[in-house]
Parts: structure tokens; C-alpha cells; sequence
């Protein structure tokens, strides 16, 4: 990994699921770590979802192994979600490769 090409803070979302008082269970995503990553656009598209147009990206971060993160948890980027797709462990660079794709919430 060369240094200095972390430019972007990321924050890991954790997910954790609660119970209200009637018994229904919901998830929420709490704040987890805040970190540097490199940040790559992979691809980008346009989907129709329930009659409602949807800018879908997928973004490739890329962290420190030592980050705890899992297919669970989402990505906050600049005031946007992403979920994960999928992680690689990169142990020849010291870094975890996150696939991650836009939530349309």
C-alpha cells in the first residue's frame, strides 16, 4: 500500500438489532470507527425501483486489515449508505478490499 493514498474518512456502521416494547424486532446501524480509505467508483447505473427512479453505484473502498468490518455492517460516505457486496483481505498490502453498492433508502 503507498502512503498517502487513504484521501477519504470513512465511517463503519455496525448493525444491531433492538426489540420495541410490542416485540417487533428492527435494525438499526450504529457508528462503529471512523477511518481513511481509498475510494474507486466501479460502476453506476439508473433502476427503476417501485415506479421510482434510483442512481445505483457501486464503490470500491480500501482500508487497513486491521479495520473490523463484515458483510453486516454499511458505509457511511459523504452523507450516503452503502452496503457491503463483498470483502477481500489483501494480505500481501495490508488492506481489506470493500465492494459496496448504494442503499436507496
Amino acid at each position: 500500500m503507498r502512503a498517502g493514498i487513504l484521501t477519504d474518512v470513512i465511517e463503519v456502521l455496525k448493525l444491531e438489532q433492538s426489540t420495541n416494547d410490542f416485540g417487533e424486532q428492527f435494525d438499526l446501524y450504529v457508528p462503529c470507527c471512523k477511518t481513511r480509505a481509498q475510494v474507486t467508483p466501479i460502476s453506476g447505473g439508473r433502476a427503476d425501483e417501485n415506479h421510482e427512479i434510483f442512481y445505483a453505484h457501486t464503490y470500491k473502498f480500501i482500508v487497513r486489515r486491521y479495520i473490523k468490518v463484515d458483510d453486516f455492517d454499511r458505509i457511511l460516505w459523504k452523507g450516503k449508505q452503502y452496503r457491503i457486496l463483498n470483502i477481500d483481505d489483501d494480505h500481501a498490502y495490508n488492506q481489506k478490499i470493500i465492494n459496496a453498492e448504494l442503499v436507496n433508502v
